[in-house]
């Protein structure tokens, strides 16, 4: 389906992106069909959305040091975020150059303004706003998201952060390093390797779960643990640790018998039980409350490839004494009293019987992690931005340091939790040692320099090539931007600050229709704090109403904003569903606040990462943007199908999920779809 022809004098192409190719010339004007008297932004008239969902492909995988102090769950790209920033202070008619000039500028060019966020969560937005030299504020009822968006534009001193950290890790070492090995010991262990063994719930009978025999692999893929054998695999009778030089092997010799090293009691997410046939669910056999049995370690050795080995006497003991110590040591430690919340969107970890958040770590684990809260708190820092960096990094830490995380076998590495998928329990849990000094993804000691490094201002980032037609990287400098931040943790409508408050730019991500619950996944973390309570109901359709519910929630949140922002300023939102209600609910929304479409724009924001792998979910977010009614005359919205864009985001590839998202925005955008007046009538 072509693109719909309005008619003359009203806006052709800027749906489009400008040029024939999506690409503004050099020296071409972008605002081609709308006269001076139009006082469109550059974000409603020529949003260069291929160019940039081509610098967000290539900055997935490159860390901006201020977004890794902690994790976050599907932050938007941060290039993205400073692009519609940047174009919704921009005249219409502002040439390519000049956009990707300040793009890769450090200069603020955004002094003077005012940026609000009401759904902060990771702090896209508002970093990039006050890097840009905006003021700024925001909200989230996610004490996590507050106090993360305030580490990373009120930057930590380094070398104050890096002495206090000193001494919490010097502490713990000294007080609790001895739980995870002996010190005399020429190699020292990075993982532990555990099996669970389940009760079936049928016959009563007790076995081993695994998926398959095989703890490690030589991959030879890049980054990938240098290994001497070709696979590490245990047998199912005696647990011992073969290492097979073959990557190829296909079966396991040991205990007189043969055994396929890729067969185990675990197959498409049911337990087979090995003594009555019976198929169970991890819900069924309560797989959270399982005995732990450690199979192996990992270690490492200055001049040596890792090894792998059958624990000692020793190492199971060390177990014990961990155990013993918590018992004797926990009025010494903030150890977590906090229960799940029962009510949930994702019933999981409640559904594997883990209802207290203590459940998901190991004693050793409990005793690191109590003891480091505990210093924190009554080691206080005079800097506030000292202590909470500390907590910042104890807390990131979590995630790699607990009963959910798995192994990637073929990188030899940690998989935290949360790196696929929520509470998701592996069928072979890994621990950490969390006091190796060179190896190990996410020790104390990297999660500590991780935020040390977040405070660094430059930054090696992506941008267009308006000469080559290229991405390119380039070395920015951001110490000129704004260093304070005004949050509030508390539901977006709530906001304290006077409604008179100017809002010069509005660009935000708000919470999706078929969202992730993040606040269920955030409780990992939050239950670890001092101040841990939601500041306010998380935006969630009603099941019985689930348009109307959402879309009226959604218009309440925003209201104060809407009502706040500056005559003449656009408003912008990221948003996608391949399900039609989520497009209603948004219409919905705006058709409550009185606000007109001025925009659309398709950028692909998420690239088969994390939460967002599976083929129904979307990777490209639609760009949203709306004005006052009042400001705008309606106008025939010049896009009828998704077909335009797709051809013109060649080569990125749009499945069909997002094909729908896309032609569902149009559908919903097409009757309230409107042009700002001339400025003599605005």
């Amino acid at each position: 389906m072509s693109p719909q022809s309005p008619p003359a004098g009203t806006l052709k192409a800027s749906l489009l992106g400008g040029s024939h190719n999506g690409t503004v010339a050099r020296g071409e004007r972008t605002s081609i069909h709308c006269g001076a008297s139009h006082n469109r932004t550059l974000l409603e008239e020529a949003l260069p959305f291929r160019e940039l969902s081509l610098i967000a492909a290539a900055s997935r995988r490159s860390k901006d040091p201020v977004y890794t102090a902690h994790r976050w769950w599907a932050r938007r790209p941060p290039l993205v975020m400073r692009a519609l920033l940047l174009a919704a202070s921009l005249p219409g008619d502002t040439e390519a150059g000049t956009f990707w000039r300040l793009f890769e500028s450090s200069a603020p060019a955004l002094s003077g303004l005012h940026v609000h966020d009401p759904f902060a969560g990771g702090g896209s937005t508002l970093v990039e706003a006050a890097r840009l030299g905006a003021s700024v504020s925001g909200t989230d009822v996610d004490p996590l998201a507050v106090e993360l968006v305030r580490h990373e534009i009120e930057s930590v001193d380094e070398l104050e952060f890096g002495r206090a950290a000193d001494r919490l890790f010097e502490f713990l070492q000294q007080r609790v390093g001895h739980l995870f090995h002996e010190p005399d010991r020429q190699w020292t262990p990075v993982h532990y390797f555990y099996i669970h063994e389940v009760t079936c719930p049928y016959c009563g009978e007790c076995g081993p779960l695994f998926k398959d025999l095989v703890i490690a692999r030589r991959s030879n893929k890049v980054g990938s643990v240098v290994r001497d054998s070709g696979i590490v695999a245990f047998c199912p009778s005696c647990f011992d640790i073969h290492g097979l030089q073959q990557a190829a092997r296909v079966q396991l010799r040991c205990c007189g018998r043969r055994y396929p090293l890729y067969a185990g009691t675990y197959r498409a997410s049911r337990y087979n039980c090995p003594h009555c046939g019976h198929k169970s669910n991890h819900v069924e056999l309560q797989s959270g409350q399982a005995r732990r049995h450690l199979l192996a370690l990992e270690e490492t050795r200055d001049g040596f490839p890792r090894r792998f080995r059958k624990p000692s006497l020793s190492d199971l003991s060390l177990l014990d004494i961990a155990s013993q110590y918590v018992e004797e040591h926990i009025d010494e430690m903030d150890v977590p009293d906090y229960t799940f919340m029962r009510e949930r969107v994702d019933a999981r970890p409640v559904s594997y019987g883990v209802h207290q958040l203590r459940q998901l770590f190991t004693d050793r684990q409990i005793a690191v992690f109590g003891h480091a809260f505990r210093w924190v708190k009554e080691n206080a820092h005079p800097d506030h931005r000292v202590n909470r960096a500390l907590r910042l990094a104890l807390s990131n830490a979590l995630a790699t340091n607990n009963r959910l995380c798995s192994y990637a076998r073929d990188y030899g590495r940690l998989a935290p939790l949360f790196s696929l998928r929520g509470y998701a329990l592996p069928a072979m849990p890994v621990e950490l040692n969390p006091f190796h000094m060179s190896a190990g993804r996410g020790t104390l000691k990297r999660n500590l320099d991780r935020v040390q490094r977040s405070s660094v201002k430059r930054v090696r980032r992506h941008t267009w090539d308006v000469e080559s037609g290229k991405v390119r990287r380039f070395n920015a400098d951001y110490s000129a931007g704004v260093r304070k931040v005004d949050m509030e943790c508390g539901p977006a409508h709530a906001i304290k600050r006077s409604l008179s408050t100017r809002q010069d730019i509005c660009v935000f991500d708000p919470p999706y229709f078929d969202f992730i619950a993040y606040s269920e996944l955030s409780e990992f973390y939050r239950g670890w704090w001092a101040k841990h309570e939601l500041g306010g109901a998380p935006l969630i359709p009603d099941t019985d109403d689930p348009v109307g519910s959402f879309g009226n929630a959604l218009s309440r949140e925003l209201r104060p904003m809407v009502e706040a922002l500056h005559v003449g300023s656009p408003l912008a939102f990221s948003y996608h569903s391949a399900a039609r209600e989520a497009w209603e609910a948004v219409a919905v929304a705006l058709d409550d606040l009185d606000l007109v479409v001025t925009a659309l724009w398709p950028v692909k924001t998420d690239s088969h990462m994390g939460l967002h792998t599976d083929d129904g979910n979307c990777e490209w977010d639609l760009i949203v943007v709306c004005r006052k009614r009042s400001e705008c005359q309606n106008s025939i919205l010049p896009i009828g199908s998704a077909d335009v864009w797709v051809e013109r985001l060649h080569p990125l590839f749009v499945r069909e999920s997002d094909r729908t998202s896309m032609n569902l925005a149009i559908h919903m955008a097409t009757s309230r779809f409107g042009v700002p007046s001339p400025k003599e009538q605005v």
